[in-house]
């Protein structure tokens, strides 16, 4: 009855919580330039700050993940709670010195950038997890809902920073997080039972031992890198590219939502695409829309080719966002399944490292035209290797 009564209301609250994520996600990273050039930082400051954050993120989470995979550590709930708590304290003290100092602009803004970054397959892995358990949970509706979210949050930036001033960004990621730690409070997460014997035997494993077992997750994690980094060149630096052609901090708050709202029908019907295809298919699938999004941003002359390039949104970010999720649940043992989740999201971590350090460089010294010619490379390449290595 127990079971019965958790499944009614498990994909309702798991929505909740998708959408309070990707509302941070909007405010912290959609609109990370506006609101740090705002402050006084520099493109190249930028990717530094968006760099170190990434790292932080990456350095934590595989240690972070080993510890939640083993028998005797603390609730995923009770992890994701006070990271989340940690984070609402970083967004009231970016209001706190907004226009104050650079320095602690810089260093308040990126600690909730590396929190949100960290965040990612934990809140995967509270979906996941009930998944393997057993329980009844539609995980592709739910992250269709943080889609839809994102699209309204992103909206809602877009109209709301040229009139109320850059200073509703912090006030947005404070309430985000906020949110955020009261759905995931509400959540009835169950964490996995240990028989006896697994228990005993339960240890955390190095990389070096994991990626022996999966070494051809290893080569896919790199094709997933190079995707990430092709998209993150063109998403964090999207108000640079929105000038080159032609626009302004209110079409960055039309294309992002624009995007979250093109992604959504993949996430939602994708247990329906799973019948008519497999999942290292779609994987593939999303790995060539990223590059043709990538070489149609750089090609694009105006702002309504702009807008057009958009629709490759559909199966790229649409795809990618919940392919990788299904495909550790797939070729990741149960008991290694919140590691590979986390290893999934480092990929992610590593290409916004590598995208923030350079974007904003090339874009310094030689324009937003060079920087997308590294996006429309590194989506290219990254496609190539996951048509190759994805496995069946």
């Amino acid at each position: 009855m127990k079971t019965q009564t958790i499944n009614r209301s498990l994909t309702g609250r798991y929505s909740l919580i998708q959408g309070s994520y990707w509302i941070n996600f909007a405010s912290v990273l959609a609109f990370s330039s506006v609101y740090l050039l705002d402050c006084g930082l520099t493109n190249a400051q930028i990717g530094l700050i968006m760099a170190a954050s990434g790292i932080a993120a990456a350095f934590v989470q595989p240690i972070a993940a080993g510890y939640a995979d083993g028998p005797a550590s603390l609730s995923l709930k009770a992890i994701v709670t006070a990271t989340c708590f940690a984070a609402l304290l970083m967004g009231i003290a970016v209001c706190a010195v907004h226009r104050r100092s650079p320095i602690l602009t810089g260093l308040f803004f990126g600690g909730c950038v590396a929190v949100l970054q960290f965040l990612l397959p934990f809140i995967n892995s509270l979906g996941t997890e009930m998944l393997n358990q057993g329980y009844s949970l539609n995980w592709g509706l739910s992250r269709g809902i943080g889609s839809i979210v994102y699209a309204a949050a992103s909206c809602l930036l877009g109209i709301l920073v040229p009139r109320a001033g850059a200073i509703s960004i912090p006030i947005c990621i404070a309430l985000g997080f906020g949110v955020l730690i009261l759905c995931v409070w509400r959540y009835p997460f169950q964490k996995r039972a240990f028989p006896g014997e697994e228990k005993q035997k339960a240890k955390p494993s190095s990389p070096a031992v994991f990626f022996k077992e999966y070494s051809r997750f290893l080569i896919v994690l790199v094709g997933t890198a190079l995707l990430y980094i092709s998209h993150v060149f063109i998403n964090t630096f999207l108000y640079q590219i929105i000038q080159a052609k032609g626009g302004g901090s209110a079409e960055v708050g039309i294309i992002t939502s624009m995007c979250g709202l093109i992604e959504i029908p993949p996430m939602l019907f994708f247990a329906w695409m799973l019948k008519r295809a497999g999942c290292s298919f779609w994987f593939k699938v999303c790995g060539a829309a990223i590059a043709l999004k990538s070489m149609g941003t750089l090609l694009a002359s105006s702002m309504g080719a702009l807008y057009a390039v958009q629709l490759f949104q559909l199966l790229g970010w649409g795809l990618i966002s919940i392919v990788p999720v299904y495909y550790v649940n797939q070729v990741i043992r149960a008991e290694d399944a919140i590691k590979g989740q986390a290893y999934m999201a480092m990929a992610y971590t590593i290409g916004s490292v590598l995208a923030s350090l350079a974007g904003g460089t090339l874009i310094d010294l030689a324009g937003v035209n060079t920087m997308l010619f590294a996006a429309a490379g590194t989506g290219l390449a990254g496609a190539v290797v996951i048509c190759f290595f994805a496995e069946r």
